[in-house]
Protein backbone atom coordinates (compact mmCIF):
# COMPACT_ATOMS: atom_id res chain seq x y z
CA UNK A 1 0.00 0.00 0.00
CA UNK A 2 1.56 3.35 -1.05
CA UNK A 3 0.19 6.33 0.90
CA UNK A 4 -0.52 9.58 -1.20
CA UNK A 5 -0.25 12.66 0.95
CA UNK A 6 -2.55 15.80 0.72
CA UNK A 7 -2.15 18.97 2.63
CA UNK A 8 0.83 19.49 4.65
CA UNK A 9 2.97 16.61 6.57
CA UNK A 10 6.29 17.00 8.07
CA UNK A 11 9.02 14.76 7.22
CA UNK A 12 9.12 13.49 10.61
CA UNK A 13 5.51 12.67 10.71
CA UNK A 14 5.87 11.03 6.83
CA UNK A 15 8.86 8.60 8.11
CA UNK A 16 7.17 7.88 11.23
CA UNK A 17 3.62 6.97 8.51
CA UNK A 18 5.99 4.46 6.81
CA UNK A 19 7.07 2.64 9.95
CA UNK A 20 2.89 2.27 10.84
CA UNK A 21 2.77 1.09 7.01
CA UNK A 22 5.53 -1.54 7.12
CA UNK A 23 4.07 -3.24 10.15
CA UNK A 24 0.68 -3.03 9.05
CA UNK A 25 1.58 -4.02 5.36
CA UNK A 26 3.14 -7.32 7.11
CA UNK A 27 0.74 -8.23 9.42
CA UNK A 28 -2.30 -8.20 7.17
CA UNK A 29 -0.24 -8.88 3.61
CA UNK A 30 -1.98 -5.75 1.85
CA UNK A 31 -0.41 -5.39 -1.85
CA UNK A 32 2.35 -2.57 -2.08
CA UNK A 33 0.40 -1.81 -5.28
CA UNK A 34 -2.78 -0.52 -3.71
CA UNK A 35 -2.99 2.95 -2.75
CA UNK A 36 -4.72 5.50 0.10
CA UNK A 37 -4.87 9.17 0.71
CA UNK A 38 -4.45 10.31 3.34
CA UNK A 39 -5.44 13.94 4.01
CA UNK A 40 -4.53 16.84 6.60
CA UNK A 41 -7.98 18.50 7.49
CA UNK A 42 -9.20 21.13 9.92
CA UNK A 43 -11.76 21.07 12.51
CA UNK A 44 -14.11 22.27 10.62
CA UNK A 45 -13.87 20.02 7.85
CA UNK A 46 -13.24 17.18 10.29
CA UNK A 47 -17.07 17.87 11.74
CA UNK A 48 -18.70 18.33 7.98
CA UNK A 49 -17.25 15.34 6.96
CA UNK A 50 -17.97 13.19 10.39
CA UNK A 51 -21.71 14.98 9.79
CA UNK A 52 -22.02 13.39 6.67
CA UNK A 53 -20.54 10.28 6.75
CA UNK A 54 -21.18 9.22 10.61
CA UNK A 55 -24.08 11.55 11.53
CA UNK A 56 -21.81 13.00 14.39
CA UNK A 57 -22.05 16.08 14.61
CA UNK A 58 -18.05 17.16 16.32
CA UNK A 59 -14.96 16.98 14.77
CA UNK A 60 -12.37 14.35 15.15
CA UNK A 61 -8.95 12.90 14.93
CA UNK A 62 -9.25 10.64 12.07
CA UNK A 63 -11.88 9.89 9.75
CA UNK A 64 -11.54 6.68 7.61
CA UNK A 65 -13.77 6.06 4.04
CA UNK A 66 -13.24 3.18 3.01
CA UNK A 67 -14.00 1.63 -0.43
CA UNK A 68 -14.36 -1.82 0.43
CA UNK A 69 -15.73 -3.64 3.59
CA UNK A 70 -13.20 -5.56 4.84
CA UNK A 71 -9.67 -6.95 4.06
CA UNK A 72 -11.57 -10.14 2.36
CA UNK A 73 -12.98 -8.05 -0.12
CA UNK A 74 -9.81 -5.94 -0.83
CA UNK A 75 -7.48 -9.54 -0.90
CA UNK A 76 -9.74 -10.48 -3.90
CA UNK A 77 -8.43 -7.28 -5.95
CA UNK A 78 -5.67 -8.02 -8.36
CA UNK A 79 -2.48 -7.36 -6.11
CA UNK A 80 -0.49 -6.23 -9.03
CA UNK A 81 -2.75 -3.11 -10.27
CA UNK A 82 -3.16 0.42 -8.41
CA UNK A 83 -6.40 0.00 -6.74
CA UNK A 84 -7.59 3.09 -4.22
CA UNK A 85 -8.57 1.29 -0.80
CA UNK A 86 -10.17 5.00 0.24
CA UNK A 87 -9.14 8.08 2.34
CA UNK A 88 -8.22 8.47 5.55
CA UNK A 89 -8.54 12.05 6.93
CA UNK A 90 -6.43 13.18 9.87
CA UNK A 91 -7.24 16.24 12.09
CA UNK A 92 -3.78 17.79 12.54
CA UNK A 93 -5.45 20.84 15.34
CA UNK A 94 -7.24 17.51 16.94
CA UNK A 95 -4.31 15.37 16.93
CA UNK A 96 -2.00 18.05 18.08
CA UNK A 97 -4.25 18.24 21.34
CA UNK A 98 -4.48 14.75 22.36
CA UNK A 99 -0.64 14.05 21.81
CA UNK A 100 -0.67 16.52 24.72
CA UNK A 101 -3.43 15.16 26.67
CA UNK A 102 -2.52 11.54 26.80
CA UNK A 103 1.28 12.68 27.13
CA UNK A 104 2.63 11.36 23.85
CA UNK A 105 4.86 12.68 21.31
CA UNK A 106 2.81 14.34 18.48
CA UNK A 107 4.14 11.69 15.89
CA UNK A 108 3.61 8.61 18.48
CA UNK A 109 -0.23 10.12 18.39
CA UNK A 110 0.13 10.46 14.74
CA UNK A 111 0.72 6.62 14.56
CA UNK A 112 -1.84 6.06 16.91
CA UNK A 113 -4.56 7.78 14.73
CA UNK A 114 -3.21 5.97 11.67
CA UNK A 115 -2.84 3.14 13.11
CA UNK A 116 -6.46 3.56 13.84
CA UNK A 117 -7.68 4.72 10.52
CA UNK A 118 -5.94 1.54 8.88
CA UNK A 119 -7.86 -0.44 10.73
CA UNK A 120 -11.07 0.90 9.73
CA UNK A 121 -9.81 0.71 6.35
CA UNK A 122 -10.01 -3.32 6.32
CA UNK A 123 -13.36 -3.88 8.32
CA UNK A 124 -12.59 -3.54 12.02
CA UNK A 125 -15.34 -1.21 14.02
CA UNK A 126 -16.33 0.22 17.20
CA UNK A 127 -19.15 -2.21 17.31
CA UNK A 128 -16.38 -4.46 18.68
CA UNK A 129 -14.13 -2.26 20.72
CA UNK A 130 -11.97 -4.87 22.24
CA UNK A 131 -11.47 -6.52 19.30
CA UNK A 132 -10.22 -2.91 17.29
CA UNK A 133 -8.22 -1.84 20.44
CA UNK A 134 -6.05 -5.58 21.19
CA UNK A 135 -5.17 -5.17 17.20
CA UNK A 136 -4.53 -1.93 17.46
CA UNK A 137 -2.18 -1.98 20.67
CA UNK A 138 -0.42 -4.98 18.93
CA UNK A 139 0.63 -3.05 16.03
CA UNK A 140 1.78 -0.19 17.87
CA UNK A 141 3.91 -2.04 20.25
CA UNK A 142 6.02 -3.47 16.58
CA UNK A 143 5.87 -0.05 15.80
CA UNK A 144 7.04 1.35 18.91
CA UNK A 145 9.81 -1.55 19.16
CA UNK A 146 7.90 -2.37 22.89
Amino acid sequence: MKFYFNGYFFKDEKNAFEDVRKVFLKKFSISENFLLHIHSISDHYSKELNEHYFQKNYPTDVLTIPLYKDLASINKLDKNNNEILGDLFLNRNLIKKHSKKYTKTLVEEYQLVLVHGLLHLIGYSHDDPKKLSSIENTILKKVWNE
